[in-house]
């Protein structure tokens, strides 16, 4: 019976467990790119010394594998082209994912300046609306808002996204 890779036994021998925290680095950055603090704990979560983390993060480095600033604007990229996430909840995601705060800021004017974020919230608003042309009551708009304000975009970008559909003159009051 074979044992899940989670499973699999840490080398004693500081040579080998250094080849093999090397091995399982490559088969975790296939998968996608990562920081270089969400590595290491991945790595330290299956076992690996920390000498034999520290020479497989150096060695990555070097090669050229292991980039913090090219995987935050990835993660960027693919948080507000593809998850349709605002500006305020992508920063947060990226320092979830380790990145420092100056290598998120960086990466999120970046993903920005790439893409429309009006753009981007009328999307949402209309999947959202499936096909309606209105916001039927003042719950579904407050509702409706929420769910934007959770995704990260900005009051004023969601007002001025949902005054079309929204037929009277203010917003609705609590």
């Amino acid at each position: 019976m074979a044992v899940p890779r989670t499973q699999m036994p840490v080398p004693q021998a500081p040579e080998e467990a250094g080849k093999s925290a090397y091995a399982a680095a490559l088969l975790l950055l296939a998968g996608r790119e990562m920081s270089t603090a969400r590595l290491r704990d991945r790595l330290q979560a299956r076992g690996f010394p920390e000498e034999a983390i520290d020479g497989t993060v150096e060695r990555l480095r070097n090669a050229g594998v292991l980039d913090d600033r090219r995987a935050a604007q990835a993660a960027a990229r693919t948080l507000v082209t593809v998850r349709m996430r605002g500006r305020h909840r992508v920063l947060r995601e990226l320092e979830q994912l380790g990145f420092g705060r100056e290598q998120a800021d960086e990466a999120v004017r970046a993903a920005f300046a790439e893409v429309d974020e009006g753009a981007v919230v009328a999307r949402v608003v209309a999947s959202k609306l499936r096909n309606r042309r209105t916001i039927p009551d003042p719950a579904a708009y407050r509702r409706l808002f929420a769910a934007l304000l959770r995704r990260g975009f900005s009051a004023d970008l969601i007002r001025s996204a949902l005054r079309p559909y929204w037929g009277h003159r203010s917003e609705p009051q609590e």
